[in-house]
């Protein structure tokens, strides 16, 4: 070996100290960090729980909110710019409906739209449009809102499962005796996604609409204006209208236009369940 080639003892050995102790510490902080998350997530919950527990406001499940979205679009999650923490028990992609796990669990909402749903529950939800229901479209309903379907829904009458199973089929079945919820969720479903466009182009005058507030005296303005805005069916309060003038779209929310396609459209809006309005 030549004289000047440099050997392996001429060469510098830096040799890091293993100290077993940091990765002690380091496991350590973890474990603290882990306990720390657990104990505050576990604290956030039982906090929760006793709020619903104690509050009939809160105790709203996204099944039940899910009829009052259908008939009110305008608070869907997939109309929301925030979507994070905002019905995340609802879908907003391929679908509006509900997010089959958390379907009978709570709502998660803000107040304002839950004070909307209570107000809509106590006042006009039981107002309903009764409608022929074929087989057919019967099953596309069910496909695309599955949480309707038996095996998804636990208080599911077992009348209502056989009826389903029993569906076959058939174009022409009358499906009218199908539970009230089904139907009510039935109606906003078609309403939505088959009927927007005439729903939307449709006017009204103000002798339709006074006959309809004869009949159904819980959509008036003087139970809504200070909830969805003063605009809400002015027209009526001016002296003498003419029964042929048209009412303003603005002045008709989405839940009363709804209401007034289903009565002018399909035939009488017709009470069901118990009325818990004043």
């Amino acid at each position: 070996m030549p004289q000047n080639e440099l050997q392996e003892k001429d060469f510098i050995h830096e040799d890091y100290p293993k100290n077993s102790n940091s990765l002690w510490f380091w496991l350590s902080l973890m474990a603290i960090f882990s306990c720390l998350v657990w104990g505050i997530g576990s604290w956030y919950t039982k906090k929760v729980d006793a709020q619903y527990a104690h509050n009939p406001f809160l105790q709203v499940t996204n099944r039940q909110m899910s009829l009052f979205l259908w008939q009110n679009p305008q608070y869907m999650r997939i109309e929301s710019k925030s979507k994070t923490a905002y019905l995340p028990g609802f879908q907003y992609m391929n679908k509006v409906s509900l997010d089959l796990p958390f379907a009978d669990s709570y709502v998660e909402a803000p107040p304002e739209i839950l004070f909307l749903y209570h107000t809509w529950k106590r006042l006009i939800s039981s107002e309903f449009a009764s409608r022929p229901i074929s087989a057919a479209e019967f099953k596309e309903f069910l496909n695309y809102a599955e949480e309707w379907q038996p095996r998804n829904w636990p208080a599911a009458p077992q009348a209502y499962t056989k009826l389903v199973e029993g569906l076959g089929d058939s174009t022409v079945q009358d499906l009218q005796n199908v539970p009230f919820e089904v139907q009510q969720a039935f109606v906003g479903w078609k309403n939505f996604m088959k009927e927007g466009d005439a729903i939307n182009a449709m006017t009204t005058t103000a002798g339709q609409l006074q006959a309809f507030l004869a009949a159904h005296p819980h959509y008036a303005r003087n139970y809504w204006q200070n909830i969805v805005g003063d605009s809400y069916l002015r027209t009526l309060t001016q002296p003498n209208i003419d029964p042929k003038a048209v009412i303003p779209k603005e002045e008709i929310s989405p839940f009363l236009r709804v209401a007034l396609y289903n009565d002018q459209e399909i035939g009488p809006l017709r009470h069901k369940g118990p009325r818990t309005g004043p």
